[in-house]
C-alpha cells in the first residue's frame, strides 16, 4: 500500500540532526558476488549508512526448506532459470489482465461476469490499495529457504513445555466461546500487537545519528529508537510489550539485541491458538532476540533474526532475507484504533448469539487438535532422534506474521 507517512514526533529530532540520504538505485546481487567498484557507504560521522526505507524484496523463497533440497543451500542455475521464467510468465499474465481496473483476480473475473460491459469491474476501490506488477529481474536471492540456521532448515520444534501450555489453554477454552471477555480476543484487535510476534520484518525506514539507530516500521507495529553504545541490558525485573534493545556495530552489520519482554506476547492463559500454529506462541518471558542489518549492494540489504527462546524451541533459528531499497514507498502510519470501539461491538454481537459463538469456538478447537498432535508428534521424534524432518506440506512460508 502506497499512503503518505506521517512525521513521528519522538523521533523528528533525528531526522532533523542528520537529515535523510537518498541512495543510488542500482541492482545488485547477493548470491552473485558484489559489484567490484561499490562500497558500503558512510555516515558523515563513519558508520555504515544504512538510511531510506526497506520493503522485503519478492524472491518466492520458502521460510521454510523444502524437503527435495535436503541441507543444500542454495539453488542450481537450472532451478534459477526457471523460477526467472515463472516469475516472466507471471508478469506478463497480469499485464494482461489489466484494463481500466487494473489486474483482477480470476475470483473477481468470475464474480463480475455481465457486469464488465457495463464499465463496472468490481474491483476499482481495492485496485487503489494493490501494488501495480513490475518486470521481474534476474533472481538475486539463491537461497532454498531463509531459515538458514539451523542447517535443516527448518523452524525447530517446539518444547514439551511450551505444547503443555497450549494443551493447557485448550483445556481452559472447553467452555468459553469466541468471545465471551475480550481476552478470548487477538492482540491485534486489542491494539497490542507484540514485538515478540515479528519474524521477519515488512517494511521499515531507518533514520541514523551518531550512537542512535531509529527503525520505523510500516503499518501496525511501533517504532524504535536504540542506542547503540551496546551497554547492558535493564534489569531482568524492568519488561515490557517490546522488549529492551541494544544496538552494537560488529564491522558493517548492525546487530540489535532485545531481552526483557514481558510474560504476555501469547495474549493470556484463554486465547485460542493462531492457526496454523506456526507462529511464536511463547510467553515472551525467556526470549531473546538478535536482529542484523548488513548492506549487501546499493539498493540490496540482508535482514536477519534470530529467535533464541529456550522455554519455546529446543534450539535456536535464524531467518535471512533481502530487502530492497524502495525510497518512493510512502508508510503507513504505525496506529491502531479498532480496539479503541470495535471490541465492544465484538462482544455484544456474541451476546446477541451466545450458542452460535461457543459453536464456532467448538469448530476452531477442532481444527487445532490435529494440529497440536502432530506438533506434539514432531517434538518427540526430535527428543528420540535429534533430527526435524521436513514438513509433508509447509503451512506457512513467507513473511507469516504480517
Amino acid at each position: 500500500m502506497r499512503v503518505r507517512w506521517p512525521v513521528v514526533a519522538t523521533l523528528a529530532f533525528v531526522a532533523l540532526a542528520v537529515g535523510f540520504t537518498v541512495l543510488p538505485e542500482v541492482v545488485q546481487g547477493s548470491a552473485a558476488s558484489q559489484a567490484e567498484d561499490w562500497t558500503v557507504p558512510r555516515t558523515p560521522w563513519g558508520d555504515p549508512d544504512l538510511q531510506g526505507i526497506w520493503t522485503n524484496e519478492n524472491t518466492g523463497t520458502p521460510r521454510q526448506r523444502p524437503a527435495r533440497f535436503g541441507e543444500r543451500e542454495f539453488l542450481n542455475e537450472d532451478e534459477v532459470a526457471e523460477l526467472e521464467r515463472q516469475a516472466l510468465e507471471r508478469y506478463q499474465a497480469a499485464l494482461a489482465a489489466d484494463d481500466d481496473a487494473g489486474p483482477r483476480s480470476a475470483a473477481d473475473v468470475e464474480r463480475t461476469q455481465g457486469t464488465v460491459e457495463e464499465g463496472i469491474y468490481g474491483q476499482e476501490y481495492n485496485n487503489v490499495w494493490m501494488e501495480q506488477p513490475r518486470e521481474p529481474g534476474p533472481l538475486r536471492w539463491t537461497r532454498t529457504s531463509l531459515i538458514v540456521e539451523p542447517s535443516h532448515g527448518q523452524v525447530p520444534p517446539f518444547t514439551e513445555e511450551l505444547l503443555d501450555r497450549v494443551e493447557a489453554r485448550e483445556a481452559a477454552r472447553a467452555h468459553r466461546g469466541e468471545a465471551d471477555t475480550w481476552e478470548d480476543r487477538n492482540l491485534n484487535e486489542r491494539c497490542m500487537r507484540p514485538q515478540a510476534a515479528t519474524g521477519l520484518q515488512g517494511t521499515v525506514r531507518i533514520i541514523q545519528a551518531p550512537g542512535w539507530v531509529a527503525i520505523l516500521p510500516d503499518g501496525l507495529q511501533y517504532p524504535q529508537l536504540i542506542s547503540l553504545d551496546a551497554g547492558e541490558h535493564v534489569s531482568s525485573r524492568i519488561r515490557g510489550w517490546f522488549g529492551n534493545a541494544r544496538g552494537r556495530w560488529e564491522g558493517d552489520r548492525l546487530v540489535i539485541e532485545t531481552t526483557n519482554f514481558n510474560d504476555k506476547q501469547d495474549g493470556g492463559p484463554v486465547l485460542p491458538s493462531r492457526r496454523p500454529l506456526a507462529f511464536f506462541l511463547g510467553s515472551g518471558e525467556t526470549l531473546r532476540r538478535v536482529e542484523t542489518y548488513e548492506r549487501l549492494g546499493p539498493d540490496q540489504m540482508a535482514y536477519g533474526v534470530t529467535t533464541d527462546d529456550p522455554s519455546v524451541y529446543v534450539e535456536p533459528y535464524t531467518v535471512l532475507r533481502p530487502m530492497i531499497l524502495d525510497n518512493d514507498f510512502l508508510m503507513l502510519q504505525s496506529g491502531c484504533h479498532e480496539g479503541n470501539y470495535g471490541m465492544p461491538f465484538i462482544l455484544s454481537a456474541a451476546r446477541a448469539d451466545e450458542d452460535y459463538a461457543m459453536r464456532a469456538a467448538q469448530e476452531a478447537a477442532e481444527l487445532r487438535k490435529p494440529e497440536i498432535a502432530a506438533l506434539r508428534e514432531r517434538t518427540e521424534e526430535w527428543l528420540r532422534t535429534g533430527t526435524v524432518r521436513a514438513p509433508d506440506a509447509p503451512v506457512e512460508e513467507v513473511n507469516p506474521d504480517r
